[in-house]
């Protein structure tokens, strides 16, 4: 299988991953931190300056994932697709600290709003609001 068939999977399953909130998919693989499963997850409560935090990083981290993709479809081989997606994951992580969250609470976050609808609809309007 050559680059260019590969590339096309890899492009569409980065867009994928920052698909649900803009990158947090992308926070949480690049996070160390071994991921919970399903039913355990415990997450703290999110504060209203939290979800303030999480709306303005992911904005950002959602900017960085598009003008990756675009870089990623002009990438030559799968070497330089593999740098460009480690250093857009590099600068969500960036993006995210500088907002005042650490990656591993922005997916925390994230998987909060996947698991209820009530605090995803509070993203929604912190989001269009």
């Amino acid at each position: 299988m050559d680059f260019k068939t590969l590339r096309a999977p890899t492009i569409a399953a980065f867009a994928a991953a920052t698909a649900c909130f803009g990158g947090a998919a992308v926070a949480q693989q690049a996070n160390e931190a071994p991921a919970a499963q399903p039913g355990q997850v415990q997450i703290e409560p999110v504060t209203d300056a939290e979800i303030s935090q999480f709306v303005a990083a992911n904005q950002q981290v959602g900017e960085i994932a598009t003008e990756a993709n675009a870089e990623l479809q002009a990438a030559e081989d799968q070497a330089a697709a593999q740098t460009l997606q480690a250093e857009a994951r590099q600068d969500m992580i960036a993006a995210i600290k500088d907002e005042g969250l650490t990656a591993e609470r922005f997916t925390q976050i994230a998987q909060l709003a996947q698991m209820d609808a009530d605090f995803a609809a509070r993203l929604r309007a912190e989001m269009s609001g």
